[in-house]
């Protein structure tokens, strides 16, 4: 009897430590280092099997301290996400196990009667009474612990249909702002638990003591008002930065478009240019010759492929890449224009050169290539972009950030965020991949970005009927 009550604790105390990581996981990024896993999965099976007494302030401190440590340790993020969301999983658990240990509990398993812990069962048609307060307090508790395991199922099943999309984000200021909203009920915890009156006895009539349910339930629930006030945010930044994404395509579509109708307009007027060159004395003609020569106007236009504005991104950047000395390897099977907005093209081509263009020009000129390659078939469009990586060698090789858009699932970055932008001003760079990405969120897509072999590569597709 003892092995089996043994074994359910331990049992209930992983199942429900495994699934308040699960549900960790959808508001944090878990480390995908398998150790750190197991670490994270253990600091989760302690908070969940750590026995709670109002009036005991070691078991609670000690188990917050411990527990926010290890999700400093194995979870990814900033400081005030990862701090943030600790704290809330551990001050809901927290104050669910003191109401179990100390409500919950004695209402299960009657152990007091005038300060003597006993406890009546049948026995051959009458009441018995056992005296012995170690055996009758560890087996009621490791049984009523046990009820952490539905609790957590709970948890796992709300958070899983409340949380914000995975790939959500919110800056510092507002994780700093739900930090300070979550003092309140995590403070309410401590003060009941820690800071509670003990008698002189050793022991507490909770009976007398009904506010702290109520506070206890209070802290319990303020879990649901924080993941909506999470998922609230983070819904209003998604919106804000698909604004700022489309308004930053669409001035970079109309200064290609502008640039284009430069280049149309200038060669236009070659037959201006050539007038004014036959009446150009001699030493004026060379000057004005190569000033002609020097404008981007006349640069060669070339046919990629059937859609008007890969070929208009592609000219343009041709250009600059062969500024910089780079070299462009080109593999385009697309007979027709494309069924999306001109302004979500121009940003998915041009974004990813410019980000490769950015890499090759870290390199020695004789290193500088940019491979892209882009088709349509089976109903799906396909692009994909590699370079040399020039940051290889300080960054985690294999994939680095692999993408689903699915918005109605709500899925997102599977493995770990994107790049960070090299540049020094992060305030203002940095937006290329995130703005590819929320394309491809919009198109129902799907983007993968690898690092292997030296070599950097981005690949995206989406289907052709949206």
């Amino acid at each position: 009897m003892i092995f089996l009550i043994n074994t359910l604790q331990i049992t209930s105390s992983l199942l429900s430590g495994w699934l308040v990581m699960r549900s960790m996981s959808y508001l944090v990024n878990v480390s995908y280092k398998r150790l750190k896993q197991i670490l994270l999965l253990f600091g989760c099976s302690l908070l969940c099997d750590m026995v709670i007494f109002i009036g005991d302030p070691f078991n609670i401190l000690l188990n917050t301290f411990v527990f926010a440590v290890i999700v400093l340790l194995t979870c990814e993020g900033s400081f005030w996400q990862k701090i943030t969301i600790g704290m809330m999983f551990s001050c809901t658990v927290m104050s669910f196990s003191a109401l179990r240990d100390n409500y919950i509990h004695d209402f299960l398993f009657p152990t007091r009667q005038n300060g003597i812990t006993v406890v009546f069962f049948q026995s051959g048609g009458s009441n018995s009474i056992f005296a012995d307060p170690l055996l009758l307090s560890n087996h009621g508790y490791q049984i009523s612990g046990t009820l952490i395991l539905p609790f957590a199922l709970l948890l796992y099943l709300g958070t899983r249909k409340f949380a914000p999309d995975k790939d959500y984000s919110l800056s510092d200021s507002m994780w700093r702002l739900l930090l300070f909203l979550m003092t309140l009920p995590f403070g309410i915890v401590i003060v009941v638990v820690a800071l509670f009156p003990v008698s002189d006895y050793g022991f507490i009539d909770y009976r007398k003591h009904r506010e702290c349910v109520f506070l206890l339930l209070i802290a319990l629930f303020s879990f649901i008002s924080l993941l909506w006030c999470i998922t609230v945010l983070s819904r209003q930044r998604k919106l804000e930065q698909q604004s700022m994404f489309a308004e930053i395509n669409r001035k970079y579509y109309e200064a290609m478009e502008q640039q284009h109708f430069e280049v149309r307009r200038l060669k236009h007027d070659l037959a201006n240019h050539i007038q004014v060159l036959s009446a150009l004395p001699e030493e004026k003609r060379a000057a004005y010759v190569k000033e002609l020569s020097g404008n981007t106007a006349f640069a060669q236009s070339f046919a990629y492929c059937g859609d008007a504005t890969v070929n208009a991104v592609l000219t343009v950047k041709k250009s600059a890449m062969e500024r910089s000395h780079i070299r462009l390897k080109t593999e385009i099977d697309i007979p027709e224009t494309l069924p999306y907005e001109k302004t979500d093209l121009c940003a998915l081509y041009a974004n990813a050169l410019d980000n490769a263009m950015e890499a090759c020009l870290k390199l020695e000129e004789g290193q500088r290539e940019i491979s892209l390659k882009s088709k349509v078939g089976k109903g799906l469009f396909c692009l994909e972009i590699s370079n040399p990586d020039s940051d290889g060698a300080r960054e985690q090789r294999g994939t680095w950030a692999k993408w689903q858009g699915n918005p109605t699932a709500g899925e997102g970055a599977e493995h770990g965020a994107l790049p960070s932008t090299s540049k020094q001003d992060q305030e203002r760079h940095g937006f290329g991949l995130q703005s590819i990405r929320e394309i491809v969120n919009r198109y129902h897509g799907h983007m993968e970005i690898k690092r292997e072999n030296g070599v950097f590569d981005l690949f995206l597709y989406f289907p052709l009927s949206c």
